[in-house]
């Protein structure tokens, strides 16, 4: 007998679906039997069963989802977490293009030609475009700067280019280059490596996203070369491929993916109709991160959709459906806020009464700019966003339908010796929810129903009663019969599909009435299952 995923499958599979193979393979072995000759009637037994909740759900993917609790109540707990892309990913340093024509004067021309060389000084401050971002300061792990000078001089130049408030290995970042004139007009490169080295943007009068560059150009006559009444040297930097380890500023405007994603509950997933109600179900919405700036976190959609694609959204009874994460103080922390919705709060009975196989949703995901406090960033900081939803099973069920759908095969060998077939079950069930089944054979090609294992739809499975407290006391037992003769053999030998169904039901009381029930791990059933099939005596023996 197969093992499933979840009690409430576990139930339907029982009897249903892996019952099917279990009937075929024994009708299939008692129409083989040709040597009788002392009665007509052979008993096959084929299953005896005796299942905790424990022992069904061991070695099956139910671990994945199902929580015990401490007084043993079963949980089903359902999460879905989406992790943002790295802080990298989320502020692109994008390229910075400077460039500048210097002009020298009469008097600085007037050294150059007496003295034969001439040193000029000249001191910008520029901006650092952060994209709509105030930035203080850059750690970078990438990067480069490139220097280019062209110059109308016909004289050889030296340039020290020098970035005061930076740093790499202890020293300013810097850059010399030469550029001697050898008969064609002046027009030099360099580059500089921005791995591991830091720029400080605080310190100019702005006090942000501006930083200071220092030239000293250093011209050395050169032979009889002319110099002009006018003499210029341009420069032109570009700040390319850059890559921050750490960046601290004021981020107002900051590229965050907004989410669409969707995810499962599978113990809705063969679920067609009837009706299931939940006591004190939840879902916990926990958003994480490792940002040093506050985060909002909107919840725009949460929509859970059925099978029969009914559609049902989930909503707060008051406020807003959002989470504001503070901002992590210190670099490795992650800081977290989180919201629960239950029955008191929100429409979550409605919501999971609508048996929501697949969960939609969206996020908006944005910096909260209301803390003006200065922020930072680690280049490996992310944000991540966790559904949890939580369902005890304790509650109701009424006509909670099952459906599965298989390949079916019967191939039999002498299959004309078959007069009839007698199925039984025997349940005792420690579970508190009744069992009605039925089996549909099929024809996929023309979609048709060829027969049924049951003329009308049977409880197979009786439920435990329940205390007042709805706790499971005892077991109830329950035989059913399923005759099966020659002529049904032969219609279900032409069936290519098998279709399953379930309809779970909860205890009622004397009055009708279902109380709440509870199912516990050490809750169990015990199945007998066996066969008995009349066969005709192969006379040529």
């Amino acid at each position: 007998m197969k093992k499933t995923t979840s009690i409430i499958i576990f139930l339907l599979v029982v009897f249903a679906t892996s019952c099917v193979k279990d009937i075929t393979e024994t009708i299939d072995k008692a129409s083989k039997v040709n040597q009788v000759r002392w009665n007509p009637t052979i008993a096959v037994p084929l299953i005896y069963s005796n299942l905790s909740f424990r022992d069904l759900i061991e070695g099956t993917n139910a671990n994945n989802f199902i929580r015990i609790q401490d007084d043993s109540l079963v949980n089903l707990v359902y999460e879905d977490t989406y992790s943002s892309g790295k802080a990298e990913d989320i502020l692109n340093l994008e390229p910075q293009n400077y460039g500048e024509t210097f002009v020298f004067n009469s008097t600085q021309l007037d050294a150059l030609n007496t003295l034969g060389e001439v040193t000029v000084n000249f001191s910008r401050t520029i901006s650092y475009d952060g994209g709509g971002n105030e930035l203080d300061k850059i750690w970078f792990k990438d990067g480069a700067i490139a220097l280019n000078l062209t110059s109308s001089f016909e004289h050889n130049i030296s340039c020290v280019l020098i970035i005061p408030e930076s740093q790499k290995n202890t020293a300013p970042i810097s850059f010399d280059l030469s550029a001697p004139y050898n008969g064609v007009p002046i027009d030099v490169t360099s580059s500089f490596d921005l791995s591991d080295s830091e720029m400080d943007f605080t310190k100019t009068i702005q006090g942000h996203s501006e930083f200071d560059i220092e030239f000293e150009f250093t011209i050395t006559k050169t032979a009889s070369n002319p110099i002009k009444a006018s003499e210029s040297i341009t420069y032109s930097m570009v700040m390319d491929n850059q890559k921050f380890s750490k960046i601290s500023g004021y981020f107002a405007d900051l590229e965050f993916e907004n989410l669409s994603g969707s995810f499962q509950i599978p113990v809705f997933e063969n679920s067609k109709n009837g009706s299931i109600s939940i006591v004190e179900p939840e879902v916990k919405f926990i958003a994480e991160s490792s940002i040093g700036l506050p985060i909002d976190v909107s919840f725009d959609r949460f929509d859970g959709e059925n099978n029969l694609g009914n559609s049902v959204p989930l909503t707060k009874n008051i406020g807003n459906f959002n989470l504001l994460i503070p901002r992590a103080v210190s670099e490795g922390e992650s800081v977290q806020d989180s919201q629960v919705l239950n029955n008191s709060n929100s429409n979550l009975i409605d919501y999971i009464s609508n048996r929501p196989f697949m969960n939609y949703y969206t996020l908006t995901v944005q910096p909260d700019l209301s803390d003006m406090s200065r922020h930072w960033l680690l280049d490996t900081s992310s944000i991540s966003n966790t559904v949890k939803l939580t369902l005890p099973l304790h509650g109701t069920l009424k006509d909670f339908q099952l459906e599965e759908t298989k390949p079916f095969d019967l191939a039999l060998e002498n299959a004309e010796e078959i007069k009839e077939v007698l199925v039984r079950l025997y349940s005792e069930n420690g579970f508190p929810v009744d069992v009605k089944t039925q089996l549909y054979f099929e024809d996929s090609i023309t979609n048709t129903l060829i027969d049924s294992l049951f003329l009308v739809d049977r409880v197979v499975s009786k439920a435990a009663l329940v205390d007042s407290e709805g706790n499971p006391v005892g077991v109830s037992s329950q035989i059913t019969d399923v005759v099966m003769e020659s002529d049904r053999v032969d219609r279900v030998m032409n069936a290519n599909r098998v279709r399953a169904q379930a309809y779970l039901s909860t205890t009622t009381d004397n009055n009708g009435n279902q109380p709440d029930v509870k199912i516990y791990s050490d809750d169990g059933i015990m199945i007998q299952f066996g066969v008995q099939a009349e066969v005709l005596i192969n006379q040529e023996l």
